[in-house]
């Protein structure tokens, strides 16, 4: 037992010894204004004692996931990490801005239509046009579709028609990566990007029940079907993108006149510890709760603005792709809702699906050249 728990017994034991003479001077010979004030310090002590132990344990609850040789350093050497960490961020966002994009969220309170935007359920199709079918034949299944109609407008999205975004439905595909062609990201067989200009709400609902429903597959990404909210919002560049370091050696140039020579930021603002420390401090401590520093989360559903990467942006013989259309992460499931999963959708390990299309094809509607994969930790 260490020094310090010694000397709380003993504190206690004392405290308790003094309160039981009080109570034996009260009761014996009427001394109850001195009881009465051994009592109340007897109870402060006892309750700041409780309270040091609550917040000692909630530490540690919050450290249990933590190395054993992690290094906390104290507050104010923290704080001036964060700072130069967020000073860093705001000169990289003015180096490149964040740019608009239309982020989705689960709407668990409804139930969708087949013309609604949504997550999984019966596709909308359009009789006139054959159904997708994979590289096996079979017909596909319907991931993710977005009513335009139903959007706030954003350029160059699109302000009419939906978009459909289909996998195979083969379990043996499936598992080996959700439909995507590792020799060629763009090759659509197993994949499918269909454009209608025309939403009819005349459709042939039995026929519509007759197509595979991508939350009944073994290996579906998707747990069942979910209505969406769509929403304008701001999406800044991260340290998973291609050119990051590169803007964040110009922005500690501009800042400090200094160079970078470091792997990354968090190694970097580290300089401000002493050297054999450095490598003990975790990055999330030095970087703060800041968005330009975090990994993909929920609210980086979304099409256009920038991509959020699990690994790091692997496709350069690509760049002709320059816009993210859809980014699909993995979304835990509500704590209540009617769900046996723990998750709404999930790809792989807790990763993320992406589709790029380039510019231009985008402003023609032409969804026939587009880079799809999926990456996780």
């Amino acid at each position: 037992m260490d020094k310090e728990k010694v000397a709380t017994i003993v504190q206690y034991i004392l405290w308790a010894a003094l309160f039981a003479f009080a109570m034996y001077r009260g009761l014996t010979y009427g001394h109850w204004k001195t009881m009465v004030l051994l009592a109340g310090l007897f109870i402060i002590f006892v309750s700041k004692n409780i309270w040091s132990y609550i917040k000692e344990r909630k530490m540690a609850k919050g450290n249990e996931e933590l190395p054993d040789d992690t290094f906390i350093p104290d507050k104010e050497l923290v704080d001036a990490m964060v700072r130069k960490s967020n000073a860093i961020s705001d000169e990289i966002n003015r180096l490149c801005p964040p740019q608009p994009c239309l982020r989705f969220s689960i709407d668990h309170s409804r139930k969708p239509s087949v013309i609604d935007s949504k997550l999984g359920g019966t596709p909308y199709w359009d009789a006139s046009k054959p159904y997708p079918t994979d590289s096996k034949g079979k017909p596909m299944a319907m991931v993710f579709q977005v009513n335009f109609e139903q959007c706030p407008p954003l350029e160059p999205l699109p302000k009419t028609g939906m978009l459909q975004f289909f996998i195979s439905s083969d379990d043996e595909i499936l598992l080996k990566g959700y439909g995507v062609n590792y020799n060629d990201y763009t090759l659509q067989s197993d994949f499918r990007l269909v454009y209608h200009g025309h939403i009819s709400t005349y459709v042939d609902k039995l026929q519509l029940e007759s197509y595979p429903r991508v939350e009944t597959l073994e290996y579906s990404p998707v747990a069942r079907e979910y209505a969406l909210n769509m929403q304008l919002g701001t999406s800044c560049i991260n340290q998973t993108c291609r050119n990051f370091n590169d803007l964040a050696a110009t922005a500690i140039k501009n800042l400090y006149d200094d160079k970078m020579d470091a792997p990354d930021v968090s190694d970097y603002v580290k300089r401000l510890l002493p050297e054999e420390q450095r490598d003990k401090v975790p990055d999330d401590i030095v970087l703060g709760n800041n968005p330009i520093y975090q990994c993909v989360s929920e609210k980086d559903f979304q099409m256009l603005g920038f991509p959020n990467f699990e690994q790091c942006d692997e496709y350069e013989e690509y760049s002709a792709h320059d816009i993210l259309l859809l980014q699909i992460p993995t979304i835990d499931a509500e704590e209540n809702a009617e769900n046996d999963s723990r998750f709404c959708t999930i790809w792989g390990d807790c990763g993320s699906a992406r589709l790029f299309i380039n510019s231009d094809a985008l402003l023609r509607l032409d969804f026939g050249n587009v880079l799809y994969d999926y990456q996780c930790y």
